[in-house]
């Protein structure tokens, strides 16, 4: 699984679906990705608690993977200092850099 891409994320996901928190950078608000529903690998009843162990995990990752990939819609990178920030956060007026956060600024 790759790393969050914020600083500060957590983990929401428990036995029956997935989501995630990612925090701004810079002044910590939260987006929430969407709620995914565990499918179990599309299997209606499993048996064998390894098993379903095992499939929740792989889609846990995939979610997680998606939901990564979402939150770099809700945030900007700073040029200047690499971190994700909410649009709050970012001066997107800002023309040297094509944008920096506020703490950069």
């Amino acid at each position: 699984m790759s790393q969050p891409l914020t600083q500060k994320s957590t983990d929401h996901s428990d036995r029956d679906r997935f989501s995630f928190s990612f925090f701004c950078d810079c002044c910590g608000k939260e987006w929430v990705s969407q709620i995914v529903a565990f499918t179990a690998g599309g299997l209606t009843a499993i048996d064998h608690e390894e098993a379903r162990r095992l499939l929740w995990q792989q889609e846990h990752k995939e979610v997680f993977e998606q939901a990564n990939m979402d939150a770099r819609l809700k945030f900007n990178r700073c040029p200047l200092c690499g971190r994700w920030v909410c649009d709050e956060c970012f001066d997107c007026e800002e023309t040297k850099h094509g944008g920096v956060c506020t703490e950069c600024k």
